[in-house]
């Protein structure tokens, strides 16, 4: 895979990730009740996914971490994470009247993404400067180490930060600002960059149809089978089990049919939806139907699982369509679409 050009299956399955976390924010923030139309099960997918994409795209295989290329990177990641997202949510919490200090929390509105993938880059480089400057496999696993225990501290935090916040006190406050909580899915942006460094044997081992069989059996197990993920001491094992598993199987199924994403009108939507997943992640919350409480009520009340899952897909593919739109009137300004949304500046050519 050349490093310069956009790989098609995996702008798709961007575009496919984003419309799981739509699917989800729909229920969430407008029918009022989260976990409605499988959400209960994609709640162990979406994240996963979305932070194994963005560790793939990131890492490149030239890339050497001295000073230069540090300040660079993060310098870039800042112009296209940081500042879009603060100016949105400020936006957000001045238009919706937020303005509280609970609104910097670990969750920001919703506006947490962006920021918590910052910092993925920060520990992500931060971890290869420090564990594996000389790129050896013994490096490498020292990386592998320091990633699960981030996360995992991570995760466990998450967990109990609410029973010992007075044990706390204002480092809960601090934690919070980080979105500390945020960060157990740091394992999946670390997985993503491993793919893509081995990316052949990855490919290899993903074609053996038995290893496959084996991933789906284990998914489907963790889902029939939900309190498995809450055995004392064993949480964190089954959350990266039911990740890996929910994402090499959807990752594999977009790679081996790659061609479909240009072949078809569905595909290419897709795509397009992929490329604008920063636009849409940032101007969708301005347009979530907020007000749908009683229809969520009278939808949750019906029990009709199917007319559930129609209803959030076309109310998402709406909010998607107005986000898109809205992205393209900003992008008529180089400014505007340089500072929002980190779209690179074009050179004027020389008369």
């Amino acid at each position: 895979m050349e490093q310069t050009k956009r790989i098609e299956y995996i702008d798709a399955l961007r575009g496919f990730a984003m419309i799981l976390v739509l699917y989800f924010h729909i229920p969430s923030y407008c029918l009022g009740n989260a976990y409605i139309a499988g959400n209960d099960i994609l709640e162990w997918v979406r994240m996963p996914l979305f932070f194994f994409i963005s560790g793939f795209v990131f890492y490149k295989a030239d890339r050497i971490w001295n000073e230069k290329t540090i300040r660079k990177v993060l310098k870039n990641k800042f112009m296209v994470q940081i500042l879009p997202m603060t100016v949105f949510m400020t936006f957000f919490l001045i238009l919706f009247d937020y303005m509280e200090p609970a609104s910097f929390g670990s969750d920001k509105k919703g506006y947490w993404y962006t920021f918590v993938l910052f910092e993925y880059f920060v520990l992500y480089i931060a971890t290869e400067a420090l564990l594996n400057k000389n790129r050896t496999n013994s490096g490498e696993i020292r990386v592998m180490v320091a990633v699960v225990l981030i996360s995992a501290i991570s995760f466990y935090y998450a967990k109990y930060y609410n029973r010992y916040s007075e044990e706390l006190g204002s480092w809960k406050t601090i934690l919070g600002l980080l979105s500390f909580v945020k960060i157990r899915h740091f394992i999946f942006f670390w997985f993503g960059t491993i793919v893509r460094k081995h990316f052949s044997k990855f490919n290899t081992l993903t074609d053996n149809y038995y290893i496959l069989i084996a991933l789906a059996i284990t998914f489907l197990t963790l889902t029939i089978y939900p309190s498995l993920y809450h055995i004392n001491g064993l949480e964190y094992i089954t959350y990266m089990i039911s990740g890996f598993a929910s994402t090499i199987l959807i990752f594999t199924l977009f790679r081996k049919f790659e061609q479909v994403f240009s072949r078809n009108r569905f595909g290419r939507t897709l795509q397009f939806i992929g490329r604008r997943t920063l636009d849409i992640y940032l101007i969708h919350y301005f347009f979530l139907p907020y007000y749908l409480q009683d229809f969520g009520a009278w939808l949750i009340q019906y029990g009709n699982i199917p007319l559930e899952v129609i209803v959030i897909l076309i109310l998402s593919f709406c909010v998607i369509c107005i986000s898109l739109i809205t992205s393209y009137i900003i992008r008529l300004s180089p400014f505007l679409a340089h500072y929002l949304f980190g779209a690179k500046e074009k050179k004027q050519k020389n008369r």
